[in-house]
């Protein structure tokens, strides 16, 4: 599409003055030095660089700013996530329901590819919903767009038990006080946040479980005799850091981090704890451990240069801004950047809402 776009008339609506050459340069550094990578890993080429062809959906930014830069654009864009996301909240619910679902045979939090997928877009959801209410003239459209977002919340908190969707939730609730109020409210923001999030962990049984649970695991790790969700991540997170005190500073190249992390988790472990994995859950310790830490400078520039283009943009660009805050803290705890449906989400949210047009600029469209 982007290639067609390219050589057709319709590339004149490309808007290349405000093009953010600092994320192309940081994008190409951090892909640049997982190339650099594959001189020193064990890893066959094969699978080495479909670990870089992993990284694609973040290039897929820098053709949509190009596309992107109106806001009629970014607003079809926005209303179609939020009907996609209306919808899948519909089955959700509906899925509750016994005499629609007999059995419970499909869940209601998997609607949208995973639990985890669910709850991170309900939660973004949730808030492009009381922004777009805010923004109607007629109260009884207000008010459906509140009582939409409440339904959204409502989901997260009883239905979609994802602690990504927690997290994701959080934060944009955090950084909408930033937008309204500027720094203050990120002082304000944050003392909300704290009072919602310890308010939801005590009045919803769901949330409460679902984050006990986890410290459960994480705490019996050692222990226990079947393999669990944090029991699992707890192992990663160990074996990774050995990993990365023996290769501190290149790492162990592109694509090796699954060889290294099997032969030391055979080695120190037996059972589920011995199984071979190629994510730690952390998409920083990922990168440390393959790319070295100058690779995670890379990426960590590459996400500072995307973030404060965002920042400094409009009211798009800064909603942009506080998705890119959600993926970075839920990526602690999993590689969202270069999952499937989490890495692709991002990746046009960024790209679609990320820069607007210079004022007083003007489209030269060709006369057919």
């Amino acid at each position: 599409m982007f290639v067609w776009l390219w050589f057709s008339s319709d590339r004149q609506v490309f808007n290349t003055a405000n093009f953010p050459h600092a994320v192309a340069w940081g994008i190409a550094l951090y892909i640049g030095w997982q190339i650099v990578g594959l001189i020193y890993t064990e890893a066959t080429l094969s699978y080495a660089l479909k670990n870089i062809f992993t990284e694609r959906k973040i290039v897929y930014i820098l053709p949509l700013v190009l596309i992107f830069t109106d806001e009629q654009p970014k607003i079809r864009f926005l209303r179609a996530f939020l009907l996609t996301c209306i919808a899948g909240l519909m089955i959700s619910f509906a899925l509750t329901v016994p005499a629609l679902n007999p059995d419970m045979r499909f869940r209601a939090a998997a609607v949208l590819h995973s639990h985890a997928t669910q709850g991170m877009a309900f939660a973004m959801a949730a808030f492009l919903s009381v922004w777009l209410g805010h923004r109607q003239v007629s109260k009884n459209v207000k008010y459906m767009f509140y009582a939409l977002a409440l339904a959204f919340s409502l989901n997260i908190a009883l239905v979609t038990p994802g602690r990504s969707g927690y997290v994701v939730y959080i934060i944009l609730f955090a950084w909408s006080f930033f937008i309204r109020l500027g720094i203050k409210g990120l002082l304000v923001g944050g003392f909300a946040s704290v009072v919602l999030a310890s308010s939801a962990f005590y009045l919803s049984p769901s949330i409460n479980d679902r984050v006990m649970l986890g410290v459960t695991e994480a705490q019996n790790y050692a222990t226990d005799t079947t393999e669990t969700s944090l029991g699992r991540r707890m192992v990663m997170y160990s074996t990774t850091m050995d990993m990365i005190r023996e290769h501190p500073i290149l790492g162990v190249g592109t694509g090796g981090y699954k060889q290294f992390f099997s032969a030391m988790a055979a080695q120190r472990y037996t059972g589920w704890r011995a199984q071979p994995f190629d994510d730690p859950h952390n998409q920083y310790l990922f990168v440390w451990a393959e790319n070295g830490i100058v690779g995670l400078a890379t990426f960590l520039l590459m996400l500072f240069v995307i973030w404060r283009k965002c920042n400094a943009s409009d009211i798009y660009g800064k909603m942009a801004a506080g998705c890119l805050l959600a993926w970075c803290a839920t990526s602690l705890f999993s590689g969202h950047f270069r999952t499937f449906p989490e890495g692709h989400l991002i990746a046009f949210v960024i790209g679609i809402l990320m820069v607007a047009r210079s004022p007083g600029s003007t489209l030269h469209l060709q006369k057919h």
